[in-house]
């Protein structure tokens, strides 16, 4: 009874698949739209960039949205339900982490960029190069090697983030910066480091999907 089941009720796995690497396209496509904005010695936005970001963030709404119905819709999942809810969870809110961070940039009107900005944003597209890799393993559990081995790499990302971030609030406040400079550029550090966070959890929750099903 539960084979014949099993052969009716065929998951169409690809979809899950394909909309957690969608999902993790348009989180590197936000991060790249960050690092076009924090340059060298200026951050530069332009109305054609806040109207792209809005653009990705409902993208990245509209991919968790897409996960959860057809979630609802599948009797049998390729992996747990409740890991693909986290999963899809966790990559939107990597991508409305970086556009709170590119809107508040707007917002305060932050027109100097340091070298600890450009450093962080750097580091959090490597890492989110390397979750866009990591995505792609879950089709395959026969990859927990290679899913450690890029998990420990954003793990070092999320280490070396925190290095930067702890440099940067040493700086903030040695009385350089007037008190609300101070609180504008600690508020977008700490969106980027969020993302950066994030990124790791995302990393993980792969990692323990191939574990489980190895």
């Amino acid at each position: 009874m539960l084979n014949f089941l099993k052969k009716f009720f065929v998951p169409a796995d690809d979809v899950f698949y394909i909309l957690f690497e969608d999902a993790a396209d348009n989180c590197r496509a936000i991060v790249q739209e960050l690092c076009d904005i924090v340059k060298e010695d200026c951050v530069r936005i332009t109305p054609p960039m806040l109207s792209r970001v809005r653009d990705l963030k409902h993208s990245g709404n509209n991919i968790n949205q897409q996960i959860i119905i057809k979630l609802n819709e599948t009797f049998i999942t390729p992996i747990d339900r409740e890991d693909i809810q986290s999963l899809s969870s966790l990559l939107n809110k990597i991508s409305r982490k970086i556009v709170k961070a590119i809107f508040n940039l707007h917002i305060y009107r932050i027109e100097n960029s340091t070298t600890n900005l450009v450093n962080q944003t750097e580091i959090l597209r490597n890492a989110i190069d390397t979750l866009v890799s990591i995505i792609k393993l879950i089709r395959n559990t026969s990859k927990l090697e290679e899913a450690t081995r890029l998990n420990n790499m954003v793990k070092e990302m999320e280490s070396e983030g925190d290095d930067v971030m702890n440099s940067t609030i040493a700086q903030l406040f040695s009385h350089q910066l007037e008190p609300l400079e101070v609180m504008k550029y600690r508020e977008v550090h700490k969106d980027i480091e969020n993302a950066l966070d994030l990124c790791y959890s995302v990393s993980d929750e792969v990692l323990n999907i191939l574990l489980k099903h190895n």
